[in-house]
């Protein structure tokens, strides 16, 4: 056994010394580990550093079949005096109820991401995630091309719609610890990504102008408690949006990024009071405007600070089903002040509203958030987050009826190399 054991190690250490003696040349010693993963340059004297060994095939291909692998953990805790209206996929579930406030520690979620360029024509990026400590959920497995020509770009895989701003982002990229109310009530739980194709066409103007068209297979949703606008109909029933973004740089110190989208599909329905599926089969379509607007000063290091707006604005018109059914029309907006006090400080400020217009299926939500966020580095940061939110009814004016309070503690943390996000 002893003698098998060390004729396995042989066969795999020997190749390796040989590498290490081929790269190194006679004036390494072809066993140092430190030269074997090109780390002696770090602590070399000034009489080695003019000539550094490369590295060597073995350590090179080693590293090219290994994608660059990430881990983010967001760690949450909160309490709230009711069930909110709605939960986004990736927002804290404390679950309770009608009988039990909602309150407790979860893990909001862990992404998983492996990230890397297959060869000259592509790039694949996985997002695997647990929600909630809920199951492995595959947030985005995508392929991406990297050189066509005409400047188009085609995706393909499950990913994030690019309609609007916030539904591209993962949860890391959020200024706040839930998602806008528009999220789940007009792209689902999950926001809009289900498996489909993107082709994208980079227009050349004097300015950044992107337009790109999208087709998706969306599942039906697991509940049918809010309408859902995508996901009902055939299986042959698809998903498309349109999607038109731009950016200026106004000044040194100002940018602008503006979009316009729209998306068309068939809603799943909605269950009613009577516990009939309403408006189940029905043409939607969903419209679309985003800004986000950046205020940042070159070259600060003295207060480091900085001021961003969004805004974005939904309107949906769901068409009848049957005779006597009037065509629906309603929409809902969020619109968020996030400022930059000091190196490491941020608070942020956001109001949702559902139902502008309301509709017989979608009745008026609102919601007042504020965040405030320490950023230790930029692989660490600690939210607070308290909101309220509120159904009014008519006499209620757009603000009033009575409100759920919540307050939530997020603590993040990221390990490994994760690659870059669209701006």
């Amino acid at each position: 056994m002893n003698a098998r054991l060390f004729s396995v190690v042989l066969a795999v250490v020997t190749p390796a010394l040989a590498w290490g003696q081929l790269d190194a040349g006679a004036s390494e010693p072809a066993s140092s580990l430190a030269s074997e993963l090109d780390l002696a340059a770090t602590s070399a004297t000034p009489s080695t550093t003019a000539a550094a060994a490369p590295v060597s095939p073995l350590v090179r291909a080693f590293q090219s079949m290994n994608p660059d692998l990430s881990v983010i953990v967001d760690a949450t805790a909160g309490y709230a005096t009711a069930a909110s209206y709605s939960v986004a996929g990736d927002d804290p579930e404390l679950r309770g109820g009608p009988a039990e406030h909602p309150a407790g520690i979860t893990v909001q979620e862990a992404e998983v991401a492996f990230q890397a360029v297959v060869d000259p024509y592509f790039r694949a990026d996985v997002f695997l995630t647990i929600p909630n400590l809920s199951g492995i959920e595959v947030e985005e497995a995508v392929v991406t091309t990297t050189s066509l020509p005409a400047n188009l770009q085609v995706k393909a895989g499950v990913f994030r719609s690019a309609f609007g701003r916030q539904n591209g982002q993962h949860l890391h990229l959020q200024d706040f610890t839930r998602r806008p109310l528009i999220n789940e009530a007009y792209l689902g739980v999950d926001g809009l990504r289900p498996p489909g194709v993107q082709l994208s066409w980079l227009v050349p103007t004097p300015f950044f102008l992107q337009l790109s068209g999208e087709v998706f297979s969306a599942a039906p949703p697991d509940s049918t408690e809010h309408l859902a606008t995508f996901g009902g109909g055939k299986r042959t029933d698809l998903t498309s949006t349109l999607e038109l973004k731009s950016f200026f740089s106004l000044s040194d110190s100002v940018s602008l990024s503006a979009g316009l989208n729209a998306a068309f599909g068939v809603t799943a329905g909605i269950t009613a009071a009577d516990g009939a599926l309403q408006r189940a089969g029905a043409r939607t379509y969903l419209e679309a405007a985003d800004v986000y607007l950046k205020y940042k000063p070159p070259n600060v290091t003295g207060s480091y600070f900085s001021l961003a707006w969004t805004t974005e604005f939904f309107i949906r018109h769901v068409a009848a089903t049957q005779d006597g059914e009037a065509v629906l029309h309603d929409g809902g907006l969020y619109t968020q002040l996030v400022a930059q006090l000091a190196r490491s400080w941020f608070l942020g400020v956001r109001e949702d509203v559902l139902g502008l217009p309301s509709s017989a299926l979608q009745a008026r939500v609102t919601r007042t958030s504020v965040s405030l966020t320490w950023v230790f580095s930029e692989f660490a940061r600690l939210r607070v987050h308290g909101e309220r939110e509120a159904r009014p009814t008519a006499g209620d004016g757009l603000f009033g009826g009575p409100g759920t309070l919540a307050a939530y503690l997020q603590l993040e943390v990221t390990i490994g190399a994760h690659g870059a996000h669209p701006f």
